[in-house]
């Protein structure tokens, strides 16, 4: 089956739509209130002004980058955890036809979550070997410029792979799918025949996505600067948390449409979570 990227979008918005009290509870939970949470109380990394005082050298820069890590992974690691939840949660209620509540949609994220960390751990492991081999067999002939050309190779090899299992988050949540393995597996079962369409369609979003998040930052970052260094944090804290519940609630809401699409689900119906027809 081909995939129809304006019936993905149009298949996504309506889904957004018919479950809009849902998907903002779920949103505001797990999205807006992690991301806000992490930019208010977590300290600034320093980067930007590492940047400008080393003019852009890249192991100081890298340097303030791996000690945040190593001070606050943990605080990484929850919100990722969190948002995984979330996510997997958001794909059941915008995806599956059962129509789950938002208390089953949240039990579900929480129990598929470690089916969802094993296919991430799988893919990661997928997607990062031919640039891994790519690099080793560059080293081994000793010459920068092999390591060069088979990593400009590998590249493309590691993308594909990308966008072969970029369905398996709603094959674990809509199917419910709780081996690792046959996630992916699913995954790339369904992306076949339209892994450029797919490609193409995330490049779409993101660029777009990254354009409109610039230019509203930017604007939001100006009016506020009118009220104060500190209150221009704030403001800018809770924008990048809008920005990133929006981006989050449309790429899985994106994705549970091609789900649909893809796996041959009837898209004239939009599931409803906890409502009777």
């Amino acid at each position: 089956m081909k995939l129809d990227l304006s019936a993905a979008w149009d298949g996504a918005m309506a889904m957004i739509r018919a479950n809009r009290e849902v998907v903002l509870v779920l949103a505001g939970v797990f999205f807006f209130l992690p991301y806000l949470a992490f930019s208010l109380f977590l300290p600034e990394t320093g980067i930007a002004e590492a940047s400008a005082a080393n003019e852009g050298e890249m192991d100081a820069i890298a340097a303030i980058v791996m000690d945040f890590y190593a001070d606050y992974w943990w605080a990484l690691l929850l919100m990722a955890l969190i948002q995984t939840i979330g996510a997997l949660a958001s794909l059941a209620v915008l995806g599956d036809n059962a129509r789950p509540t938002v208390g089953d949609a949240i039990r579900r994220g929480v129990t598929l979550l470690p089916t969802q960390l094993g296919a991430q751990i799988l893919a990661g492991l997928a997607i990062f070997a031919p640039i891994v081999l790519a690099t080793a067999i560059g080293a081994a002939s000793g010459s920068d410029a092999v390591i060069s050309v088979l990593t400009l190779i590998a590249l493309p090899v590691a993308i594909y792979i990308v966008v072969k299992f970029s369905l398996s988050s709603p094959v674990i949540a809509i199917d419910q799918t709780r081996n690792p393995l046959a996630a992916l597996t699913g995954s790339w079962r369904l992306t076949k025949g339209n892994s450029f369409r797919l490609f193409f369609f995330a490049l779409l979003l993101i660029v777009a996505f990254v354009v409109a998040s610039t230019v509203l930052n930017l604007i939001i970052g100006l009016a506020l600067a009118l009220l104060g260094e500190h209150l221009q944090l704030i403001g800018l804290a809770i924008s990048g948390a809008l920005i990133n519940a929006v981006f989050f609630v449309v790429a899985y809401a994106v994705m549970a449409s091609v789900h649909h699409q893809l796996s041959g689900r009837a898209t004239a119906s939009v599931p409803r979570a906890g409502r009777e027809d």
